[in-house]
């Protein structure tokens, strides 16, 4: 069948989906119809190319229904769809969903050019269940989302999505490095290294974040082994039909959109609130040469072209953001320090594995091994990720120009971040609006409550020390001064209720803990699940988050913190509050 176009067709819209799903379904076997099947067999690869053919949202469902209907058969492989400038809108986005995630061969999904935007709160959950949707595939080269009013909240849902996906595993390549024969290849260890979780067995090396548990990467660990003497179970494999295009997989875990190698937002209505979003990204996000080895051949061909022109951009490498004229100078500052900082990281990891002379450091990655103890305090501590490997093996001009460059990425994040709260406040993000509604409402309810905090049976890692400086209570004598930023009227009205404020936050030495009578007269676990529900029912927050702002919002250190830097810009405030509670970002 091969590839299925339709650009220079007379008809569009309605009638040709229905001309498309007549020829999808041709490819759909009945009983007793062997040489279609025979056919379908011989050429199971579906290409199809609807560009610029006015399909609108009915005209997409109808499509999309055959192609889903067409992939449950497992019998064809669908590679690549194409519905470039298709007036498709948010609501086409529920058919994609479903079509996409029956499709474990897709290579290439091209939606650009068409009036995508996030206007209502169904728009949003549809754009999320599509981005979730590519979490089990494992072959896609392309997203290509250009060309479509999708804004700012776009692509922070985008980086929600991204973060929430398990993470990918690529086996370190030492074939470019010259080995000696005091290297043990097969040496199997497990250490920590800025940022990253590194387990060897096998032979392979496998990069994870810090969050990652240990049984995940033993997971991987043993599917390598499986590999390796030819016994990988079946579960591991397509479901579809083999490809004579198709390389032997290798024990890399690629998935979801983590494992895209190029993601296109071209002209997507971006900001550089966007910027910002990417800029956490761009980092974590491998670069397309390192993930080509581990998808199936490129055939050549226009996709392939349009593909080596993305490798020849300098920046934007993989997440490409160009030709967005929202996005200042700032924002491409944003973006070309997170590439700077993979591109640090990747060198600290080669570095460490190599020794700078080309070859594996193996005496001390064998004296670096740890228990899942060890490893998970090193993750609560960056000193202690620094000590993880033997730092004195960088220069040490290296070593500063490295924390430079990390201060400078951090440093214009805030920026934006500042920018960003004083000119729209916190509802220009989804999450700064959610961290902070939690805040407040947690402040109100849980102030005092001095009991445990635990959700799910963690308990928060945030610490709230006060400084040797800080004020516990707030008399006549506490005045604001020298404040510009606040007028003088508010000034005194702000006096005037601070003033004999009790911020004392230790209790008597001889009173016995007691838990204090919250409202309703209800447990403190039953009032943090009610918060939870009426104020972030979707899970935009993580329970890491939840859990440092209900530890924080009930501390009388905390609030007389924020006092003492009342004078300062309403946004530095909210970015201060977001910041104790580590809600800046989504994590990864």
């Amino acid at each position: 069948m091969g590839k299925l176009t339709y650009v220079n067709r007379k008809i569009a819209g309605v009638k040709l989906a229905q001309s498309i799903q007549r020829d999808i379904q041709k490819r759909i076997p009945k009983i007793g119809e062997e040489k279609k099947l025979a056919a379908v067999q011989r050429d199971p690869v579906v290409e199809l190319d609807a560009t610029g053919r006015q399909l609108g949202e009915d005209g997409i469902a109808i499509v999309c229904d055959a192609l889903y209907e067409l992939a449950e058969t497992g019998l064809s492989r669908i590679e690549e769809l194409n519905f470039s400038g298709n007036e498709l809108t948010a609501s086409s986005l529920r058919h994609l969903r479903r079509a996409v995630s029956v499709c474990p061969d897709l290579r290439d999904l091209d939606i650009s050019n068409n009036n995508i935007s996030l206007d209502t709160v169904e728009d949003l959950e549809n754009w999320i269940g599509f981005l979730e949707s590519f979490v089990n595939l494992k072959c896609v080269r392309r997203l290509e989302i250009s060309h479509n009013p999708l804004g700012d909240l776009a692509v922070e849902t985008f980086f929600q999505v991204y973060a929430l996906e398990h993470p990918i595993f690529i086996p370190y390549d030492f074939g470019n490095a010259r080995k000696s024969n005091a290297v043990d290849e097969l040496t199997d260890v497990n250490y920590s290294v800025e940022g990253f979780d590194i387990r060897s067995s096998g032979g392979h090396l496998y990069l994870a974040p810090h969050n990652t548990q240990a049984s995940d990467l033993d997971n991987i660990a043993e599917s390598s082994r499986k590999a390796s003497i030819g016994t990988i179970g079946s579960s591991h494999l397509s479901s579809s039909p083999p490809s004579s295009l198709d390389a032997p997989r290798d024990p890399a875990d690629i998935h979801g959109l983590r494992g895209i190698p190029y993601v296109v937002m071209s002209n997507i209505g971006a900001t550089d609130l966007s910027a910002m979003w990417m800029s956490y990204v761009i980092p974590e996000h491998p670069l397309p040469s390192d993930l080509h080895p581990h998808l199936p051949p490129l055939k050549e061909g226009p996709f392939a072209t349009t593909l080596r022109k993305y490798d020849g951009l300098t920046s934007c490498r993989g997440i490409i953001m160009t030709e967005n004229p929202l996005v200042t100078a700032l924002g491409l500052t944003v973006l070309k320090e997170a590439e700077e900082r993979r591109d640090e990281d990747a060198a600290t990891i080669e570095e460490l594995m190599t020794n700078g002379q080309g070859r594996r450091r193996s005496s001390v990655v064998s004296d670096t091994g740890c228990d899942e103890g060890r490893r998970e305090n090193r993750r609560n501590s960056i000193q202690d990720r620094d000590d993880s490997f033997n730092a004195s093996s960088f220069p040490s001009k290296s070593r500063k120009a490295l924390n430079d460059s990390r201060y400078s990425l951090d440093r214009s994040r805030a920026r934006i971040q500042l920018n960003v709260l004083k000119a729209q406040g916190v509802k220009a993000s989804l999450l700064w609006k959610r961290v902070m509604r939690l805040v407040v409402v947690s402040r109100a309810i849980l102030v005092d409550y001095a009991g445990p905090i635990v959700i799910d049976g963690y308990e928060p890692t945030l610490k709230i020390e006060p400084k040797s400086s800080q004020r516990t209570s707030v008399d006549s004598t506490f005045k604001l001064e020298n404040s510009p930023a606040v007028s003088p009227a508010a000034k005194e009205s702000i006096n005037a209720k601070l003033k004999g404020l009790k911020l004392d936050h230790k209790l008597p030495e001889s009173k016995v803990y007691q838990d204090p009578q919250l409202p309703g007269k209800l447990s403190a676990d039953i009032w943090m699940k009610i918060i939870i529900l009426a104020e972030d029912n979707d899970s935009v927050t993580s329970r890491n988050q939840r859990l440092n702002i209900f530890h924080w919002s009930r501390s009388r250190v905390s609030l007389a913190t924020g006092l003492e830097h009342l004078s300062e810009a309403t946004e530095t405030q909210i970015r201060r509050v977001i910041g104790k509670v580590k809600g800046l970002t989504y994590e990864l």
